[in-house]
């Protein structure tokens, strides 16, 4: 495989993983586009969340695509939002936001009109930073001059992610981005994996960043842990948003050397985690007398602990399967 395709797979399965974060309950995808947006939604105000066409073909067949368009249907009618991710700092993203705001206005403006004028109502729209880079601003900004030569300026908000602590992500409510916190080693890993050092100091660096990784892991770890314990995160949610963060280590440890000992530091953590949290879920579950919703929620938790390699002991003890039925699903996968 080219080193471009391979690029592009792997940013393609990254993008991937970050719309997951926008699957999650509907409490917490509200809860997710409160914070991002700056509304006040309850979550019984949002009838239903559809998630958008967010690929457009041009006139002259060139295909773009942006990451995630989302549909509310709320008490206040249908509102439409754009999120983007980004990692570096690319000084078109902004035109680039203009062409996919205009493109999904386009799409959306088929009938409608206002005072007898066709009507081209843009999505609220956000770019999330996730790579540290103090020459991003709050917003993105363009000049725009109309025919007429008056002008206007078109922006667009930014979240510089990299900021922000797993504890400013639980006030924030922004509970389903934690997962992303692992993401900013990948930037000095890259530095020091492209840097002409010696072997010696490259390895010397990568074990110092991955510690650093690891105390990231573990505080983001006790976040999750607090708010499953708050009942503010259910199992589901939790479960999912732990299959990302596993998926994106995967991807940092299997691009950035066999630093072994820190990998299963990491692993046992995640392991450890897993058995106390799920206990909790259980118990809840069982108060409510959900016995047939309990049974599914542990063989979808089995079936992606198995897809991040935990061991088949760890799994029994978290779903409380017996080792036939996870056997069984393993032979699925």
């Amino acid at each position: 495989m080219k080193v471009t395709d391979r690029h592009k797979k792997e940013k393609l399965k990254l993008d991937q993983m970050m719309r997951v974060l926008f699957r999650l309950s509907k409490r917490l995808t509200v809860q997710l586009i409160n914070g991002l947006f700056g509304e006040r939604f309850a979550t019984e105000d949002v009838k239903a969340i559809h998630y958008g066409n967010a690929e457009f073909i041009l006139d002259e067949y060139e295909r773009i695509v942006g990451d995630l368009f989302l549909k509310l249907d709320t008490r206040r009618g249908l509102l439409h939002y754009h999120v983007e991710f980004q990692t570096l700092n690319d000084q078109s993203m902004v035109i680039r936001m203009f062409r996919y705001g205009f493109e999904k206005a386009l799409e959306l403006a088929a009938g409608r009109e206002d005072n007898g004028l066709p009507l081209l109502a843009f999505p609220k729209q956000i770019v999330i930073f996730l790579e540290e880079n103090e020459a991003i601003g709050e917003e993105l900004a363009f000049r725009m001059r109309l025919p007429d030569g008056t002008e206007t300026v078109y922006t667009v908000p930014v979240l510089r992610y990299w900021t922000l602590s797993p504890r400013d992500l639980q006030e924030r409510r922004l509970f389903a981005l934690l997962p992303l916190q692992v993401f900013g080693s990948r930037k000095n890993m890259r530095l020091i994996a492209a840097s002409t050092r010696t072997d010696d100091e490259k390895r010397q660096l990568f074990a110092e960043e991955f510690s650093r990784l690891k105390a990231t892991i573990e505080e983001t770890l006790a976040v999750i842990r607090d708010l499953h314990r708050q009942r503010l995160l259910p199992t589901g949610d939790m479960d999912r948003i732990l299959q990302v963060l596993g998926n994106i280590l995967n991807y940092l440890y299997r691009h950035y050397g066999e630093y072994k000992q820190t990998e299963e530091e990491v692993s046992h953590m995640i392991k450890t985690f897993i058995p106390e949290a799920m206990k909790k879920g259980r118990e809840e579950g069982k108060k409510e007398g959900l016995k047939e919703g309990v049974k599914k929620g542990q063989l979808k938790v089995a079936r992606n602990l198995l897809k991040l390699g935990v061991d088949l002991d760890t799994i029994v003890e978290a779903t409380e399967l017996t080792p036939e039925e996870v056997t069984r699903l393993e032979e699925k996968k």
